[in-house]
Protein backbone atom coordinates (compact mmCIF):
# COMPACT_ATOMS: atom_id res chain seq x y z
CA UNK A 1 0.00 0.00 0.00
CA UNK A 2 2.82 2.06 0.64
CA UNK A 3 3.74 2.75 -2.88
CA UNK A 4 0.72 3.51 -4.15
CA UNK A 5 0.02 6.08 -1.30
CA UNK A 6 0.37 9.29 -3.76
CA UNK A 7 -2.00 7.15 -6.22
CA UNK A 8 -4.59 6.89 -2.79
CA UNK A 9 -4.25 10.67 -2.03
CA UNK A 10 -4.48 11.95 -6.05
CA UNK A 11 -7.85 9.80 -5.73
CA UNK A 12 -8.80 11.83 -2.26
CA UNK A 13 -8.93 9.22 -0.48
CA UNK A 14 -7.64 8.31 3.03
CA UNK A 15 -5.96 5.19 3.67
CA UNK A 16 -6.05 3.64 7.38
CA UNK A 17 -4.51 0.71 8.70
CA UNK A 18 -6.62 -1.06 11.65
CA UNK A 19 -5.61 -3.73 13.93
CA UNK A 20 -5.97 -5.04 17.38
CA UNK A 21 -2.69 -4.38 18.45
CA UNK A 22 -1.63 -1.44 20.96
CA UNK A 23 -0.35 1.62 20.08
CA UNK A 24 3.04 1.07 21.00
CA UNK A 25 3.04 -2.21 19.13
CA UNK A 26 1.81 -0.02 16.01
CA UNK A 27 4.31 2.88 16.20
CA UNK A 28 7.10 -0.16 16.40
CA UNK A 29 5.52 -2.16 13.42
CA UNK A 30 5.32 1.52 11.66
CA UNK A 31 8.88 2.39 12.55
CA UNK A 32 10.27 -1.46 11.15
CA UNK A 33 8.62 -0.15 8.02
CA UNK A 34 10.51 2.93 7.71
CA UNK A 35 7.27 4.96 9.13
CA UNK A 36 4.44 4.22 7.45
CA UNK A 37 2.70 7.56 5.39
CA UNK A 38 -0.45 6.01 6.79
CA UNK A 39 -2.28 6.32 10.15
CA UNK A 40 -2.86 2.86 11.97
CA UNK A 41 -5.98 2.60 14.33
CA UNK A 42 -6.28 0.67 17.52
CA UNK A 43 -9.05 -1.91 18.14
CA UNK A 44 -6.88 -2.63 20.85
CA UNK A 45 -9.92 -2.16 24.56
CA UNK A 46 -11.92 -4.11 24.14
CA UNK A 47 -10.32 -5.97 21.98
CA UNK A 48 -11.57 -6.39 18.61
CA UNK A 49 -14.97 -4.57 19.29
CA UNK A 50 -14.94 -2.80 15.46
CA UNK A 51 -13.97 -5.37 13.38
CA UNK A 52 -16.65 -7.42 15.46
CA UNK A 53 -19.00 -4.91 14.16
CA UNK A 54 -17.59 -5.07 11.18
CA UNK A 55 -17.68 -8.93 10.82
CA UNK A 56 -14.27 -9.55 9.97
CA UNK A 57 -13.35 -10.85 13.66
CA UNK A 58 -11.83 -14.20 14.01
CA UNK A 59 -13.14 -15.20 17.49
CA UNK A 60 -10.63 -18.88 16.83
CA UNK A 61 -7.52 -16.70 16.12
CA UNK A 62 -8.72 -13.80 18.57
CA UNK A 63 -7.64 -11.40 15.98
CA UNK A 64 -9.48 -9.72 13.09
CA UNK A 65 -9.07 -11.23 9.56
CA UNK A 66 -7.16 -9.50 6.45
CA UNK A 67 -10.01 -7.26 5.31
CA UNK A 68 -10.31 -4.01 2.65
CA UNK A 69 -13.22 -1.49 3.38
CA UNK A 70 -13.76 1.30 1.08
CA UNK A 71 -16.16 3.76 2.67
CA UNK A 72 -17.61 6.59 1.43
CA UNK A 73 -18.02 10.33 2.06
CA UNK A 74 -21.32 9.45 3.86
CA UNK A 75 -20.02 6.16 6.23
CA UNK A 76 -21.58 4.28 3.49
CA UNK A 77 -19.87 0.51 3.08
CA UNK A 78 -19.23 0.67 -1.25
CA UNK A 79 -16.51 -2.31 -1.22
CA UNK A 80 -15.52 -4.64 1.11
CA UNK A 81 -13.17 -7.92 0.46
CA UNK A 82 -11.52 -10.20 2.53
CA UNK A 83 -7.74 -11.40 2.02
CA UNK A 84 -5.86 -14.59 3.52
CA UNK A 85 -2.45 -12.32 3.44
CA UNK A 86 -1.16 -9.30 2.60
CA UNK A 87 0.06 -10.51 -0.09
CA UNK A 88 -2.62 -11.54 -1.54
CA UNK A 89 -4.17 -7.77 -1.59
CA UNK A 90 -3.52 -5.62 -4.74
CA UNK A 91 -3.54 -1.88 -4.58
CA UNK A 92 -4.50 -1.31 -8.03
CA UNK A 93 -7.54 -3.33 -7.85
CA UNK A 94 -8.55 -1.17 -4.65
CA UNK A 95 -8.22 2.07 -6.95
CA UNK A 96 -10.27 0.82 -9.18
CA UNK A 97 -12.66 -0.12 -6.91
CA UNK A 98 -12.30 3.53 -6.00
CA UNK A 99 -12.96 4.99 -9.80
CA UNK A 100 -16.11 3.14 -9.60
CA UNK A 101 -17.29 5.43 -7.45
Amino acid sequence: MRSYNADFEEKNAQVLGISCDARPSQTAYSTSLGNLPYPLLSDFHPKGAMTQVYGIFNEERGAPNRAIFIIDKEGVIRFKRLYDSARALDPKDILSEIDKL
